[in-house]
């Protein structure tokens, strides 16, 4: 199954105060990811996020939601402060 990306604002703006190098970075894990799914690679999440999931990549989380085919990214931040 092939996902279609969709960005919550507060996301972009997220992404947007990260380094370049490490935005890249996520963008490419996240375009890898919606085109070939691989569920090991990521986690449902409980309490505050239920029904979402996490997908690392290096040091920093992308919390999504899915909804048949879209993947709608909720949040992109370190791992210390993505939970919080």
């Amino acid at each position: 199954m092939v996902y279609n990306i969709q960005y919550d604002p507060k996301a972009l703006k997220q992404l947007k105060k990260l380094d370049k190098s490490i935005a890249l970075l996520i963008l490419d894990g996240i375009e890898e990811f919606a085109s070939n799914p691989v569920l090991t690679k990521i986690k449902k999440l409980k309490t505050p996020f239920d029904g979402a999931y996490r997908l690392r990549i290096c040091d920093y989380r992308v919390v999504f939601y899915q909804e048949d085919n879209l993947m709608l990214i909720s949040k992109i931040a370190h791992r210390k402060d993505v939970y919080i």
